[in-house]
């Protein structure tokens, strides 16, 4: 397929000399939709397949990275201001802020979007107290368990697990990972959970989730994993379904790591593997922008947790 063969040339952090050919309007359309149209700009500017690439979308594509490096950097920043006097807490920053710095070469090749937190329940006051006056709390979702911040120009959700809406979960503070450059409180996932975080949001999306995730996902998967750990955490957190499905689509869509994909695939049963196929079949075409009416939903209905 052409136009996978160019997204995964773009994606690659060795990528080869040559743009796969492809049209190239419908390829900065799904670059756009995907969230990859930074990424994609990085790799035409700084590697050797731009140079036959048309002068049309190489531009169009700049002022994606532009916008997003700017985006980005005031982000950082927000947060950076926000943990870095927090001492004492439990702070773990989730999905693309704490990919960008970790696994991407830089900073504006992957948008931040949505800033996401984890603080355990007993400390979600103490952080509260900490982000005052400059902070205020604009609501709450989830029945309390995501909290939305904003200083007036930025606005941060602090939840108390991998998901919005997931339960507290001990094990992703106990095995998170110092993040100093945020603050003395920060840390990262671990990868095993840094997987299950990034597998919850496609699921949450019914897999139908926008493919710069599976390049975290991708990512994550080059990074030494523990896999027995994987699978009985998503099996206990009700992820085994969405894990099996995100698998079987990084693997599509990155032959490369097709081997750890399914050494982290949870054995379903019959009726649960032919259901969670027939998600991934309907997601695993990166040109069809958007699902057909209610296909997200019933795909939620089978993967989400």
């Amino acid at each position: 397929m052409p136009l996978l063969d160019a997204l995964r040339a773009l994606t690659s952090f060795s990528p080869p000399e040559r743009l796969p050919e492809c049209d190239p309007g419908l390829l900065g359309d799904v670059l756009e939709a995907h969230g990859l149209a930074a990424m994609a700009s990085w790799q035409l500017e700084q590697r050797r397949l731009g140079a036959q690439a048309p002068d049309a979308l190489r531009e169009r594509l700049l002022t994606s990275f532009q916008g997003i490096v700017n985006d980005n950097l005031q982000k950082l920043l927000t947060l950076r201001a926000l943990l870095r006097d927090l001492e004492g807490l439990r702070v773990v920053v989730l999905e693309a802020a704490a990919y960008v710095e970790w696994l991407y070469p830089h900073l504006g090749v992957r948008p931040l979007g949505d800033v996401r937190l984890a603080v355990p329940t007993a400390e979600g006051q103490r952080f509260v107290d900490a982000a005052r006056p400059e902070w205020s709390i604009v609501r709450t979702e989830h029945e309390g368990r995501t909290v939305v911040f904003t200083n007036g120009k930025a606005s941060v959700s602090i939840q108390e697990g991998l998901w919005p809406s997931g339960p507290e979960d001990a094990a992703l503070f106990e095995r998170a990972t110092p993040y100093r450059v945020f603050g003395p409180s920060a840390c990262r996932p671990s990868a095993e959970d840094a997987v299950l975080a990034t597998v919850a949001e496609q699921a949450l999306l019914g897999l139908h989730a926008p493919l710069v995730t599976f390049v975290d996902l991708r990512e994550l998967l080059s990074q030494p994993l523990d896999a027995d750990y994987v699978r009985a955490r998503a099996a206990a957190l009700r992820l085994d379904r969405a894990l099996h499905g995100a698998t079987l689509l990084v693997a599509h869509f990155f032959p490369d790591v097709a081997d750890v994909a399914a050494a982290l695939r949870p054995e379903l049963g019959f009726a649960e593997r032919v259901a969670v196929e027939r998600v991934v079949e309907a997601a695993s075409d990166p040109a069809r922008l958007r699902p057909l009416r209610g296909a997200d939903a019933a795909a939620r209905l089978v993967v989400a947790p």
